[in-house]
């Protein structure tokens, strides 16, 4: 498990992150409720998931799809603009982890925000799943510790940071990012971006570059919710 903490100076408001990976036994979650269709099983497990938050006072739980998740820092961006969002009451969604899914996406639509970053059946079939844990007191481990014995699971190897060219474009894609966005940015870092784009030899470079443009479009949309509230 990942874990690290945040201060925000100008909210005087300190949090703790944590990112994990668990394997689960879905068949055995099947067999022990008798469920006879996925849309059962899915909400047994939200609300398996809610009761854990519910036990955590100021702390907010959220199983995530990795697919177009860039890497760890993507997922605490979005965590920082949804600390500020509650903070100055320009929320979407009146639930943090909901909202936590719009920064993920950068898009102020619930629905397709969930269907790009919230998981479905397809995820707990794969038996592989990425949570988040936000919580304003040190508890993560605690919180953590509850997650796997209420789903009787095991730590998994966490694989969100990977990086491959296949991600790169699979995320650049999602988020409708252009080459030419790519090669900006990387000049504005005094680095040629068109030979590093063509080569696709600079990952760290490419990821780095994706990654600030996917926090523009978080900042874009704090700004378009401060705006709407005012």
């Amino acid at each position: 498990m990942i874990v690290k903490d945040f201060n925000i100076n100008d909210l005087k408001k300190k949090y703790y992150i944590g990112i994990n990976q668990i394997k689960i036994k879905i068949s055995q979650l099947i067999r022990s409720q008798n469920f006879d269709n996925e849309e059962k099983i899915l909400n047994y497990f939200f609300s398996l998931i809610e009761g854990i938050q519910s036990n955590f006072k100021n702390s907010t739980v959220q199983f995530v799809k990795n697919k177009y998740i860039l890497d760890q820092n993507h997922i605490y961006n979005a965590c920082y603009f949804l600390q500020k969002s509650f903070f100055y009451k320009t929320n979407i969604s009146k639930k943090q982890n909901i909202e936590l899914l719009l920064y993920l996406s950068g898009n102020r639509q619930i629905n397709k925000s969930i269907e790009g970053f919230g998981i479905d059946n397809h995820d707990l079939n794969s038996g592989k799943l990425t949570f988040c844990i936000i919580s304003s007191e040190n508890n993560i481990v605690d919180i953590n510790k509850s997650i796997i014995q209420t789903l009787d699971a095991e730590n998994d190897e966490i694989t969100l940071n990977k990086q491959s060219i296949e991600k790169f474009e699979i995320i650049k894609n999602y988020f409708e990012i252009s080459d030419q966005e790519i090669t900006t940015v990387l000049y504005s870092y005094g680095i040629n971006g068109e030979q590093v784009l063509i080569s696709k030899t600079s990952l760290d470079l490419l990821y780095l570059a994706l990654s600030d443009l996917i926090c523009e479009r978080m900042a874009l949309l704090s700004i378009e919710n401060l705006k709407i509230r005012c």
